[in-house]
Protein backbone atom coordinates (compact mmCIF):
# COMPACT_ATOMS: atom_id res chain seq x y z
CA UNK A 1 0.00 0.00 0.00
CA UNK A 2 2.86 2.60 0.92
CA UNK A 3 4.41 1.46 -2.54
CA UNK A 4 1.73 2.86 -4.34
CA UNK A 5 0.60 5.83 -1.79
CA UNK A 6 4.47 6.81 -3.06
CA UNK A 7 4.44 6.13 -6.51
CA UNK A 8 0.76 8.26 -7.00
CA UNK A 9 2.58 10.95 -4.81
CA UNK A 10 5.71 10.88 -7.45
CA UNK A 11 3.24 10.83 -10.12
CA UNK A 12 1.46 14.17 -8.90
CA UNK A 13 4.99 15.85 -8.63
CA UNK A 14 6.03 14.77 -12.32
CA UNK A 15 2.80 15.91 -13.92
CA UNK A 16 3.06 19.40 -12.22
CA UNK A 17 6.80 20.48 -13.50
CA UNK A 18 6.17 23.52 -15.20
CA UNK A 19 6.98 24.02 -19.09
CA UNK A 20 8.25 26.07 -20.82
CA UNK A 21 5.71 28.91 -22.08
CA UNK A 22 5.28 30.71 -25.39
CA UNK A 23 7.01 33.97 -26.48
CA UNK A 24 4.80 36.96 -25.32
CA UNK A 25 5.66 38.91 -28.87
CA UNK A 26 2.85 39.36 -31.37
CA UNK A 27 3.94 37.66 -34.00
CA UNK A 28 3.08 37.19 -37.87
CA UNK A 29 2.92 35.59 -41.16
CA UNK A 30 4.92 32.26 -40.98
CA UNK A 31 5.88 32.14 -37.22
CA UNK A 32 2.31 31.43 -36.36
CA UNK A 33 1.36 28.52 -34.79
CA UNK A 34 -1.96 26.95 -34.66
CA UNK A 35 -3.50 26.15 -31.37
CA UNK A 36 -3.10 22.19 -31.10
CA UNK A 37 -6.46 20.41 -31.67
CA UNK A 38 -7.98 19.26 -28.32
CA UNK A 39 -11.59 18.72 -26.66
CA UNK A 40 -12.73 19.74 -23.49
CA UNK A 41 -16.59 19.71 -21.52
CA UNK A 42 -17.98 22.93 -20.92
CA UNK A 43 -19.63 23.46 -17.57
CA UNK A 44 -23.12 23.19 -19.37
CA UNK A 45 -22.55 19.57 -20.77
CA UNK A 46 -20.89 20.36 -24.27
CA UNK A 47 -18.08 18.72 -25.80
CA UNK A 48 -15.78 21.53 -27.36
CA UNK A 49 -12.88 21.21 -29.70
CA UNK A 50 -10.59 23.83 -29.65
CA UNK A 51 -9.81 25.39 -32.02
CA UNK A 52 -12.18 24.46 -34.13
CA UNK A 53 -15.44 26.15 -31.78
CA UNK A 54 -13.61 29.87 -32.13
CA UNK A 55 -12.56 29.69 -35.95
CA UNK A 56 -14.12 32.17 -37.59
CA UNK A 57 -13.33 34.85 -35.36
CA UNK A 58 -10.19 35.88 -33.23
CA UNK A 59 -10.61 34.72 -29.86
CA UNK A 60 -9.11 34.67 -26.25
CA UNK A 61 -7.89 31.90 -24.46
CA UNK A 62 -7.87 31.92 -20.49
CA UNK A 63 -5.85 29.05 -19.43
CA UNK A 64 -5.36 28.21 -15.96
CA UNK A 65 -3.22 25.38 -14.44
CA UNK A 66 -4.38 26.03 -10.55
CA UNK A 67 -7.04 26.81 -8.39
CA UNK A 68 -5.45 29.74 -6.99
CA UNK A 69 -5.53 31.30 -10.55
CA UNK A 70 -8.88 32.57 -10.40
CA UNK A 71 -8.66 35.53 -8.85
CA UNK A 72 -5.90 36.86 -12.13
CA UNK A 73 -8.14 34.93 -14.74
CA UNK A 74 -11.39 37.72 -13.53
CA UNK A 75 -9.05 40.98 -13.78
CA UNK A 76 -8.58 39.30 -17.29
CA UNK A 77 -12.49 38.87 -17.98
CA UNK A 78 -13.16 42.09 -16.63
CA UNK A 79 -10.86 44.20 -18.27
CA UNK A 80 -12.27 41.82 -21.62
CA UNK A 81 -15.69 42.75 -20.76
CA UNK A 82 -14.99 46.54 -20.53
CA UNK A 83 -12.48 46.78 -23.60
CA UNK A 84 -13.23 44.19 -26.16
CA UNK A 85 -17.10 42.81 -25.04
CA UNK A 86 -17.56 41.51 -28.54
CA UNK A 87 -14.26 38.88 -28.49
CA UNK A 88 -15.14 35.27 -28.34
CA UNK A 89 -13.23 34.31 -24.39
CA UNK A 90 -12.91 31.11 -23.26
CA UNK A 91 -11.35 29.98 -19.97
CA UNK A 92 -10.03 26.82 -19.94
CA UNK A 93 -9.02 24.90 -16.60
CA UNK A 94 -6.19 22.71 -17.95
CA UNK A 95 -5.79 19.64 -15.31
CA UNK A 96 -2.78 18.17 -16.43
CA UNK A 97 -2.55 15.50 -13.39
CA UNK A 98 -4.31 12.46 -14.46
CA UNK A 99 -4.47 12.31 -10.49
CA UNK A 100 -7.77 13.96 -11.11
CA UNK A 101 -9.77 12.46 -13.82
CA UNK A 102 -11.66 10.16 -11.47
CA UNK A 103 -12.88 13.22 -9.86
CA UNK A 104 -13.64 15.00 -12.94
CA UNK A 105 -17.67 15.00 -12.76
CA UNK A 106 -16.64 16.58 -8.61
CA UNK A 107 -14.50 19.07 -9.88
CA UNK A 108 -16.88 20.62 -12.50
CA UNK A 109 -19.35 20.53 -10.45
CA UNK A 110 -17.85 22.82 -7.59
CA UNK A 111 -17.09 25.47 -10.75
CA UNK A 112 -20.55 25.26 -11.46
CA UNK A 113 -21.21 26.45 -8.11
CA UNK A 114 -18.79 29.35 -8.56
CA UNK A 115 -19.85 29.89 -12.39
CA UNK A 116 -22.62 32.03 -13.25
CA UNK A 117 -25.18 29.69 -15.44
CA UNK A 118 -24.96 31.95 -18.33
CA UNK A 119 -21.24 31.60 -18.10
CA UNK A 120 -20.87 28.15 -18.18
CA UNK A 121 -20.44 27.75 -21.95
CA UNK A 122 -17.13 29.81 -21.59
CA UNK A 123 -15.77 27.21 -19.09
CA UNK A 124 -14.31 24.89 -20.70
CA UNK A 125 -12.18 22.02 -18.75
CA UNK A 126 -9.70 20.44 -20.23
CA UNK A 127 -8.55 17.20 -18.89
CA UNK A 128 -7.49 14.13 -21.34
CA UNK A 129 -5.90 16.94 -23.74
CA UNK A 130 -4.64 18.97 -20.27
CA UNK A 131 -0.78 17.82 -21.19
CA UNK A 132 -1.19 18.29 -24.97
CA UNK A 133 -2.44 22.22 -24.17
CA UNK A 134 0.44 22.76 -21.34
CA UNK A 135 3.11 21.43 -23.91
CA UNK A 136 2.13 23.90 -26.33
CA UNK A 137 1.28 27.29 -24.41
CA UNK A 138 3.79 26.30 -21.11
CA UNK A 139 3.61 26.69 -17.69
CA UNK A 140 5.50 29.45 -15.42
CA UNK A 141 4.17 27.26 -12.45
CA UNK A 142 3.29 30.30 -10.80
CA UNK A 143 -0.84 30.90 -10.24
CA UNK A 144 -1.29 32.96 -13.26
CA UNK A 145 -3.51 33.17 -16.47
CA UNK A 146 -2.08 32.16 -19.65
CA UNK A 147 -3.49 34.55 -22.31
CA UNK A 148 -3.61 33.16 -25.76
CA UNK A 149 -5.17 34.95 -28.68
CA UNK A 150 -6.09 33.22 -32.06
CA UNK A 151 -7.20 34.50 -35.27
CA UNK A 152 -9.66 33.75 -37.09
CA UNK A 153 -7.85 30.68 -38.64
CA UNK A 154 -6.83 29.43 -34.84
CA UNK A 155 -3.24 30.41 -34.74
CA UNK A 156 -1.84 31.84 -32.08
CA UNK A 157 -0.56 35.22 -32.16
CA UNK A 158 0.09 36.45 -29.16
CA UNK A 159 0.26 35.26 -25.59
CA UNK A 160 1.33 36.39 -22.55
CA UNK A 161 2.49 34.49 -19.10
CA UNK A 162 3.09 37.20 -16.06
CA UNK A 163 -0.43 37.39 -14.63
CA UNK A 164 -2.80 40.74 -15.35
CA UNK A 165 -0.57 44.02 -15.94
CA UNK A 166 -1.73 47.06 -16.92
CA UNK A 167 0.96 47.07 -19.91
CA UNK A 168 0.11 43.05 -20.70
CA UNK A 169 -3.58 44.24 -21.19
CA UNK A 170 -2.65 47.09 -23.57
CA UNK A 171 -0.64 45.00 -25.71
CA UNK A 172 -3.76 42.88 -25.96
CA UNK A 173 -5.86 45.05 -26.70
CA UNK A 174 -3.18 46.19 -29.50
CA UNK A 175 -3.49 42.87 -30.81
CA UNK A 176 -6.78 42.53 -30.12
CA UNK A 177 -7.77 45.50 -32.41
CA UNK A 178 -5.08 44.84 -35.54
CA UNK A 179 -7.52 41.29 -36.06
CA UNK A 180 -11.01 42.88 -35.63
CA UNK A 181 -12.23 44.49 -38.61
CA UNK A 182 -13.19 48.66 -37.67
CA UNK A 183 -17.12 47.38 -37.25
CA UNK A 184 -16.59 45.02 -34.72
CA UNK A 185 -14.35 47.19 -32.85
CA UNK A 186 -16.98 49.94 -31.72
CA UNK A 187 -20.02 47.43 -31.27
CA UNK A 188 -20.34 45.61 -28.21
CA UNK A 189 -21.31 41.70 -28.23
CA UNK A 190 -22.01 39.33 -25.86
CA UNK A 191 -18.15 38.46 -25.47
CA UNK A 192 -19.27 34.70 -25.74
CA UNK A 193 -18.09 31.91 -28.09
CA UNK A 194 -19.75 31.12 -31.24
Amino acid sequence: MRIVFSLFVVLAIVMSVPAPTLSAEPRQGSELRVFPTVTGTALDGATVELPTHVLGAPAVLLVAYQRKTQGDVDRWLAFLDARHPEVARLELPTITSAVWRPLAGWIDSGMRRGVPQRLWSQVVTLYADARTVRDFVGDSGRPVTHVVVLDAEGRVVWAANGGFSTSSAETLTDVLDGLLPPAEKDSPGDGGAP
